[in-house]
């Protein structure tokens, strides 16, 4: 019995964790969204974002570039627009969920279709996605997925994924994340899908 009760919890997923890291993140993912969207925002996928970015950890990434926090922001390449912000680092749990409704928001502005799959991919990716939903002729995730052909990430592991995968992955997760964090309905203002 004994050995059973410690394989569970070897092998309880992460995911309890970061559920309750999460929760724990939301109300300032909620302020710093409300600043920058209004309050009918739903900033629930926003927490599911981090879940996806980080497990909601406050981390350095080794990707390379740099990216820290839960939100994975890189100073280096937003710190102009952050500093305009007042955002002057993003060590800090406030700034770095400050930071990431800032970028959610520029993502936004960049969406002309206002979908938040869009907005989230935009985030991750940048804009490919909107000449890939360009090419498909609709503002569909699959029709654009399938004319995604991007590069083969190759990692120091020796694994690879595709660029496409990753980036059109990425909204789902933070669909489905955002989901365990919903506290209310989504307005006609901000749809996902």
């Amino acid at each position: 019995m004994r050995f059973l009760i410690i394989l569970l919890i070897l092998v309880l997923p992460l995911s309890c964790f970061a559920s309750e890291r999460c929760k724990n993140l939301a109300q300032e993912v909620r302020t710093a969204h409300y600043q920058y969207f209004g309050i009918d925002y739903p900033y629930w996928y926003s927490v599911g974002q981090l879940e996806q970015e980080s497990s909601c950890r406050n981390v350095i990434s080794r990707d390379g570039v740099g990216s820290e926090g839960p939100a994975q922001v890189t100073y280096r390449v937003w710190a102009p627009a952050l500093q305009k912000q007042g955002i002057t680092e993003v060590k800090t749990t406030k700034n770095n969920l400050r930071a990431q409704a800032y970028i959610n928001k520029v993502a936004h502005n960049e969406n002309p279709h206002k979908k938040l799959w869009i907005t989230y991919q935009i985030y991750n990716g940048g804009g490919l996605v909107l000449k890939e939903i360009n090419k498909a002729g609709e503002v569909d995730w699959a029709a654009a997925y399938a004319k995604c052909s991007r590069k083969v990430v190759h990692f120091k592991d020796g694994s690879t994924e595709k660029a496409c995968d990753i980036n059109y992955y990425y909204s789902k997760h933070v669909f489905k994340f955002g989901e365990t964090y919903r506290t209310g309905s989504d307005s006609a203002t901000y749809s996902f899908w």
